[in-house]
């Protein structure tokens, strides 16, 4: 299904996981040129200031050339459907992706990144072009616009496979989100009452799946997608039942009644999660030392903050957010200096994790390509000989 070497991929995640070693010192730059020799990698991948510029200049190359190719076939576009010429336009630069990824070998380059989104937004544009009606009965809205999100998620999961795409992999994520609210719906009549809570149940069962897989050698080369999904995932499980969400959200579905805003029900619900979800990623991050969970829920803290201001003004918005982050900061720097010295197995020094995920040990790989520049000593000097006995013969 992936598109790229895996024999590269597997070479390059080993690489990645050793650099660390090479800029602690625990590596010598001689020793990790042993590694390349051993795991090498023919992908072209430049640093971020090339990719960004490659990304910008695709998409500059794309934009012109599909308005000068319009621009040629214009009598025939005015004669044939323009679904179909968007469609088509797609289709050449999803082609072109095929031939730079397999032909360039580009890997995260920039170019592969663009083309990825232009083809898959071609794509969408084309699909609801062709199956769009000028029909406004709610019913065939809903179901067209079922529709169009349908095959958007399929596009997406597509393209998250095949290129290995971190964002694209979110957004397939929230294509699920956005198909199963509108189905919910258009084809429950409690669809709209259970939102908040069939987010939650998908995003918790999305974080459950990506965190278990995150460690299985099946899924190594989708580490970075799996992250994205995982840190999306944390995100929309907290902020569909965060209090200010979920009355927008109803504001929306429901519209201002006669006394007022849409009034959340639950509220002993809603208010304790909006406050306490935040502080339990904390924890779980620090128990159970998953970065993802302490750093979104660092975030969370903040909009949880932000969230009980916009209700309960006890002080000004802007003194809120310097207490906010005095109080982080502090707590920050109390939390780095008491760990400087390890503490019951934690400690605030960067640590290395010591083996690749599909049980290679980075010690074992360190030794092993050490001896790569050694005589291979495959030839023995001596011959096999051609006798039977102990003497010697004239070709010893």
């Amino acid at each position: 299904m992936i598109i790229y070497n895996k024999t590269w991929l597997t070479n390059l995640n080993i690489q990645d996981q050793v650099k660390p070693y090479l800029a602690a010192g625990d590596l010598t730059k001689e020793e990790f040129k042993n590694i390349e020799k051993a795991y090498p990698v023919g992908f072209y991948s430049p640093n971020i200031f090339v990719r960004t510029g490659l990304f910008l200049l695709t998409c500059v190359i794309a934009l012109f050339g599909g308005c000068l190719l319009t621009y040629i076939c214009w009598d025939l576009l005015a004669t044939s459907h323009s679904g179909a010429w968007v469609l088509f336009l797609g289709l050449i630069s999803y082609i072109t992706l095929e031939v730079v990824v397999k032909n360039k070998h580009h890997f995260r380059a920039g170019t592969d990144d663009a083309l990825i989104w232009i083809s898959g937004g071609l794509f969408c544009v084309a699909f609801t072009w062709l199956t769009f009606t000028m029909d406004w009965d709610i019913n065939t809205s809903m179901n067209t616009a079922i529709s169009i999100t349908g095959f958007t998620f399929f596009l997406s999961l597509f393209l998250a496979l095949r290129f290995a795409d971190s964002l694209m992999a979110l957004f397939c994520f929230l294509t699920v989100l956005v198909l199963s609210v509108l189905l919910a719906i258009a084809h429950l009549s409690f669809g709209k009452a259970i939102l908040p809570f069939l987010v939650m149940l998908i995003s918790a069962l999305v974080y459950y799946f990506s965190r278990a897989k995150s460690n299985s050698p099946k899924f190594i080369d989708y580490q970075h997608c799996l992250r994205f999904v995982q840190t999306g995932s944390l995100l929309t499980l907290y902020l569909a039942g965060n209090y200010y969400v979920v009355q927008e959200m109803g504001n929306e579905l429901y519209g201002y009644t006669t006394l007022g805003p849409y009034k959340v029900p639950y509220p002993v619900f809603f208010w304790p999660w909006t406050i306490l979800v935040p502080f339990i990623y904390t924890g779980l991050g620090l128990y159970k030392k998953n970065v993802i969970l302490l750093r979104t829920g660092l975030i969370l803290i903040a909009i949880a903050a932000v969230t009980f201001k916009n209700y309960y003004h006890v002080l000004p918005i802007e003194g809120t957010l310097v207490l906010i982050g005095l109080v982080t900061l502090g707590g920050s720097y109390w939390a780095i200096s008491y760990l400087k010295t390890p503490k019951k197995g934690f400690t605030s020094e960067e640590l290395i994790e010591d083996t690749i995920p599909g049980g290679v040990n980075v010690e074992s790989l360190i030794i092993s390509t050490t001896h790569l520049d050694a005589p291979s000593g495959t030839e023995s000097r001596f011959g096999g000989g051609d006798f039977g006995g102990g003497g010697s013969s004239s070709n010893f």
